[in-house]
C-alpha cells in the first residue's frame, strides 16, 4: 500500500476500501472486523511505514511487519526476508512504528542459518517494544517441503519475554488437534496459519472439520 492511497467508504458492500493511484483496491475491510483485523505490511522504509500506519489506524486492530517473505518481489524491494540481515534497518522501522503509531505493533521473521544469529535478532526486536513476534521455522532458502525447525522456535520462546507465534506448519495441520500439536512442538504461545486456513477455514473448529462445500455455502450467506 502506498501512502497516497485513498480511503473509500463502499456503501454497496459495507466495506472500507483503500484505492491506489491506479484505481486498484489494495486493501478492503469492514467496520464489523475492525477489532479483529491485523494489517500486515511489507516495507523497507521507516518513513513510509509510519505514513501507512497513520492512514489505516482507524480500520484495523494492529499492524504486523512482514520480515520473513522469501519471494523474489519482496527481496528485490528490500522487504520481507531481505531485512533479516539488516538489524539496524529493522530497529529503525519497528522503533518508529512503536513510537508513532497508536496501534500494537508485531512482526514476522524467518530463522537465520545460525541459532545465535536468530536469537540476537529476536532480542533486538523484543527490545524496541513490539507486542509479539511470529517465527516461521525455516530459513529464507527453505520451502514448505523442508522440515520446520521446532528446536529453534523453542529457543526463541525461551530467550524473549514477549509472545512468540509459530508459523510454517500448514502442511501438517489438517484439524484443530493438529494446531495444538504444532503449538506444543514449537513450545510457543500461539501459532499462525495461512494455507491451512485457506484450504479449509473450519480447521479452527474444535468439533472437527466441515466439508469445504458447506464452508463455502455458509460463507456466501454472510
Amino acid at each position: 500500500m502506498q501512502e497516497d492511497t485513498k480511503l473509500l467508504v463502499n456503501s454497496v458492500l459495507n466495506t472500507v476500501d483503500y484505492i491506489d493511484p491506479s484505481g486498484r483496491c489494495v486493501f478492503r475491510t469492514t467496520p464489523a472486523e475492525r477489532h479483529k483485523v491485523v494489517f500486515q505490511m511489507g516495507t523497507c522504509d521507516a518513513d513510509r511505514a509510519v505514513r501507512v500506519a497513520q492512514l489505516i489506524k482507524d480500520d484495523v486492530a494492529a499492524i504486523d511487519v512482514n520480515m520473513g517473505c522469501p519471494k523474489e518481489f519482496s527481496l528485490k524491494g528490500g522487504m520481507g526476508a531481505a531485512l533479516l540481515t539488516q538489524p539496524d534497518k529493522i530497529k529503525q522501522i519497528l522503533t518508529r512504528l512503536v513510537k508513532e503509531s497508536s496501534l500494537p505493533i508485531t512482526c514476522k521473521i524467518r530463522i537465520l542459518p545460525k541459532l545465535e544469529d536468530t536469537l540476537d535478532l529476536v532480542r533486538l526486536i523484543a527490545s524496541v517494544g513490539v507486542r509479539a513476534v511470529a517465527v516461521h521455522g525455516r530459513t529464507k532458502e527453505e520451502r514448505s517441503r523442508d522440515p520446520v525447525h521446532y528446536d529453534v522456535i523453542r529457543e526463541v520462546t525461551k530467550t524473549i519475554s514477549i509472545p512468540v507465534i509459530a508459523n510454517g506448519g500448514s502442511l501438517m495441520v489438517t484439524s484443530h488437534d493438529d494446531i495444538e500439536s504444532f503449538k506444543v512442538a514449537a513450545g510457543c504461545q500461539s501459532i499462525m496459519l495461512a494455507r491451512a486456513a485457506q484450504w479449509n477455514p473450519s480447521v479452527f473448529r474444535k468439533d472437527g472439520l466441515l466439508p469445504i462445500d458447506q464452508v463455502a455455502q455458509d460463507y456466501l450467506k454472510l
